[in-house]
């Protein structure tokens, strides 16, 4: 007599390494989880990342962080493009940082972009062990109203062991940049990389900081309008609209500046625009009423040197007159 079990749905059941309940079930995130389901339940098949997307409905680029947040968990590991089982817990191949070394008080800048990632167990025992810490990356998901990917906790993390940024500061970043809709690790490392560098580490040198940007990018949105432009400001742009507003020219005044650039160019010219404000600037004028008495002065001066103008020429010709007749 032959026996068989059938489990039904059971029948075809793959392993998932305990670790990934007991260690990173609150850690990994919904796509991490995800993708390493579909892989562990594909095994001995390969799938291009456009394909695991595809199948799974997460994004190509997503798939790539998963698959290196499971490498750098150890559970998987990566030999070019086959994937094996890794011994759980061990990171080899990789600089690790303490993420409890305490931030080297003399660092004035520092490239976010460039240092070393932290891995997930390192994350994982932070959040667990640090009581700012859990507290951000709390705040942080109701803020996104997710989980965080793992390329944003590394960002965190970043953020506040290798600049020293209190948790409370590097909330109030992730606060402004999610509202400006700019909250992408580069980003958000770019602006804690600067404000290392310019010594803004307190929360109230925070709260400054974060409303001279806020105002930086209410301008910079007017401006995008008034000039009709389509894409975004260049660098350059950029640091010429920070350099007019911090001699003071608002959205009225720079409107003002525009008209007259496109009255003399027929174009909106960045350079053109800037020599007018700096004139104004070295004029001293600031508003509009300044601006109005300034042109009528200078037409009041143009029509007297042209009316002396005039009766220089008028003079000179009755003595030519004089002289031949």
């Amino acid at each position: 007599m032959n026996y068989k079990l059938n489990l039904g749905a059971w029948n075809s059941v793959f392993a998932v390494p305990a670790a990934v309940v007991d260690n990173y079930i609150k850690l990994a995130g919904g796509n991490n989880l995800k993708i390493l389901l579909f892989v562990l339940r594909n095994a001995g098949y390969e799938f291009a990342a456009d394909e695991i997307s595809a199948k799974t409905g997460v994004g190509a680029d997503d798939v790539k962080d998963a698959l290196l947040f499971w490498e750098q968990t150890g559970l998987l590991a990566f030999n070019e493009s086959e994937i094996t089982p890794g011994t759980t817990g061990a990171i080899a191949g990789y600089a690790v940082i303490s993420p409890f070394e305490p931030a080297v008080a003399n660092i004035k800048k520092i490239d976010l972009e460039r240092s070393p990632r932290f891995y997930p167990k390192e994350i994982a025992q932070a959040v667990r062990d640090d009581k700012g810490m859990n507290f951000l990356f709390k705040e942080c998901e109701r803020i996104f109203g997710r989980t965080l990917k793992h390329n944003e906790q590394n960002s965190l993390m970043l953020i506040t062991e290798e600049t020293g940024i209190p948790a409370e500061c590097a909330l109030m970043l992730v606060e402004y940049c999610f509202t400006a809709e700019k909250a992408t690790p580069s980003y958000m490392k770019a602006i804690a990389a600067d404000w290392l560098e310019r010594g803004i580490m307190s929360i109230g040198a925070v709260e400054d900081e974060i409303k001279i940007l806020r105002e930086m990018n209410s301008l910079e949105s007017k401006l995008k309008k008034l000039f009709e432009m389509n894409s975004a400001f260049s660098k350059a742009q950029k640091e010429l609209i920070m350099k007019w507003s911090n001699l003071g020219y608002g959205e009225d005044m720079l409107s003002e500046a525009y008209q007259i650039t496109l009255d003399k160019t027929g174009k909106m010219a960045f350079p053109y625009m800037n020599k007018i404000i700096e004139k104004w600037n070295a004029e001293g004028i600031r508003s509009r009423e300044q601006l109005e008495k300034a042109q009528k002065l200078h037409k009041k001066k143009s029509k007297s040197e042209k009316d002396d103008e005039s009766s220089f020429d008028m003079d000179k010709l009755s003595r030519l007159i004089n002289e031949k007749y």
